[in-house]
């Protein structure tokens, strides 16, 4: 009963490995081919949700009490300049994602070298270390480059990096089912 239960398991979480997998390698592409709408409407995106995190700091420090709404409206304001400078000129926000692109690769292709050392024992793990190996990179490229000469060339690097991703997570899950499977035949 209890392999039959870990088997279902693994068919829900390579199911989600699945899905996540193509909805990055699908963002990859979306950002190599439509690079500047990509930039624009992440820009905006986040415009918004800094709007909603600024509501969202101003009511809790309303609702929490008196003591803590002054960081509250502190946080919400910094979060309303940064939603103004995103809405309002989304290119110099596109700009300076571009750094903080560069930097979140960086620490992405870190931790997901020091994830494959922690799971370098199991099958097919190499693919975590080439995706990382290859997210380090293109986010010293990114950082490198900064103030890109071209916002397009900061998009082609996070698609490639999504793509790379992508990829690194389908063949992740397709060995994970691949050892699942043999391993119910064994037993």
């Amino acid at each position: 009963m209890e392999s039959e239960s870990n088997g279902i398991e693994v068919n829900r979480a390579t199911r989600w490995l699945f899905v996540s997998a193509v909805v990055v390698f699908v963002c990859g592409v979306l950002a190599i081919v439509l690079p500047l709408t990509f930039s624009l409407g992440v820009a905006g995106f986040l415009g918004w949700l800094f709007i909603f995190a600024a509501l969202a700091h101003l009511i809790f420090g309303i609702h929490f009490g008196s003591g803590f709404l002054a960081w509250h409206a502190l946080i919400a304001a910094l979060y309303s300049l940064a939603a103004i400078s995103l809405l309002v000129n989304p290119l110099l926000g596109v700009v300076l994602l571009a750094l903080v692109i560069g930097v979140v690769l960086i620490a992405e292709g870190i931790i997901e070298i020091v994830l494959f050392f922690a799971l370098r024992d199991y099958r097919h793990a190499i693919w975590i270390l080439i995706d990382g190996m290859v997210t380090l990179v293109l986010g010293i490229v990114a950082c490198a480059h900064w103030p890109p000469a071209s916002l397009e060339i900061v998009q082609y690097l996070v698609g490639m990096s999504f793509i790379s991703s992508g990829i690194s997570r389908l063949l992740l899950a397709f060995a994970i089912r691949v050892v699942e499977s043999t391993e119910t035949q064994v037993t």
